[in-house]
């Protein structure tokens, strides 16, 4: 899957949101369908919202977070994303690969 085309679909299409504290207040609120990491999003905040959370899908990319704000014409550098509705996008189809 080209995770880059499919971010740009959901951005058009669907509801993101950017930035660990708007992730792991989503996650909080039940609003989470999957969250998005780059590959150096720090490990405390993965390991705490996978502890906290561990019924949300995590997928982390091996992008880091300046080619992921860049993926997402973001003029900043995106650590996490939050998907609470994929629109037209195929990211809900996203394994969780985080242990």
């Amino acid at each position: 899957m080209d995770v880059v085309r499919q971010l740009k679909v959901a951005l058009k299409s669907g509801k993101l949101l950017f930035g660990q504290n708007q992730t792991a207040a989503a996650c909080s609120h039940g609003e989470a369908k999957l969250v998005i990491m780059a590959a150096n999003c720090p490990r405390s905040f993965v390991d705490d919202l996978h502890a906290s959370h561990p019924d949300v899908p995590m997928h982390q990319l091996t992008m880091v977070n300046r080619e992921l704000g860049a993926a997402c014409a973001k003029p900043f550098h995106v650590s996490s994303i939050c998907v609470l509705d994929a629109g037209n996008s195929d990211l809900l189809s996203l394994k969780n690969n985080i242990e």
